[in-house]
């Protein structure tokens, strides 16, 4: 009976979320929307560095666009697919490809500067994702920490398959790279608390945004990382086969002197 009552305020917190949640559909669809626009924004300037053609351009936009999307529809049993229950994405996404590859730049951004818009942009794409992933976990009840873990998921993987696609290291596995899946994760549960204080969705999602995409930007500006991990602070140790003979290198002489 106890256990009964500590437990309703958490469920009648949860499901009212839910409610706000659906009650501002108009939002979600915003936030997503945006989100989409943005990551594939990204993906084409990525596409443009390194001198892809107009395949290329809409295949980096498309996978950074819906590739975090995707996943979490799969972890959430949400079917058809976002981008399948909504056919305008890919339309837009393929003409702004259209525009961004053949129409002329007036203005065509440095290296430096391309790399700043560039940043800049998936600052945005990364804040708008995990909290449309993290407004739609909660909407279907899950527990916090996995909503905000399905908004980490929907921020960050987007971007993964681009970079596994152009063959770089995704920089949310980089050591000395600057924060950005702590950013969406921060954001994420910034949302969450401006919900259960009390906060419509859409002031939840703006402090969210806000917070997930500055934290990102001030990373990147002061080069903010995580601490590094113990055993990249140590010496790297040689192989093995390298250690074998260095040891037998070390008898030998030890032994030598040993005669004289």
């Amino acid at each position: 009976m106890v256990g009964a009552q500590l437990n309703e305020p958490l469920l009648s917190w949860e499901s009212a979320i839910a409610e706000t949640a659906a009650q501002f559909g108009t939002v979600l669809y915003g936030v997503e929307a945006s989100a989409v626009i943005v990551a594939a924004f990204s993906g084409m300037l990525a596409a443009r560095q390194r001198q892809l053609d107009f395949v290329g351009t809409y295949v980096l936009a498309f996978v950074t666009a819906f590739g975090g999307g995707t996943l979490r529809d799969l972890l959430l049993n949400r079917r058809p697919l976002f981008w399948v229950s909504h056919p305008e994405y890919p339309v837009i996404i393929f003409g702004l490809a259209v525009l961004f590859v053949y129409c002329p730049w007036r203005w065509v951004p440095e290296r430096p500067r391309a790399r700043y818009l560039s940043d800049w942009v998936d600052a945005v794409g990364l804040a708008l994702f995990s909290l449309s992933g993290t407004s739609f976990a909660i909407a279907q009840g899950l527990p916090n920490f996995a909503a905000t873990i399905i908004g980490v998921i929907t921020g960050v993987f987007g971007g993964v398959l681009r970079d596994v696609l152009l063959a770089d290291i995704p920089r949310i596995f980089r050591t000395a790279s600057s924060l950005y899946a702590t950013c969406a994760f921060v954001g994420a549960w910034v949302y969450i608390l401006a919900l259960r204080l009390g906060g419509l969705n859409a002031t939840a999602s703006v402090l969210g945004f806000v917070t997930a995409a500055g934290l990102r930007i001030v990373s990147l500006h002061y080069d903010i990382t995580l601490p590094q991990p113990r055993y990249n602070l140590e010496r790297p140790l040689p192989p093995w086969g390298l250690r074998r003979s260095s040891r037998r290198r070390s008898h030998r002489r030890s032994r030598r002197r040993g005669k004289r």
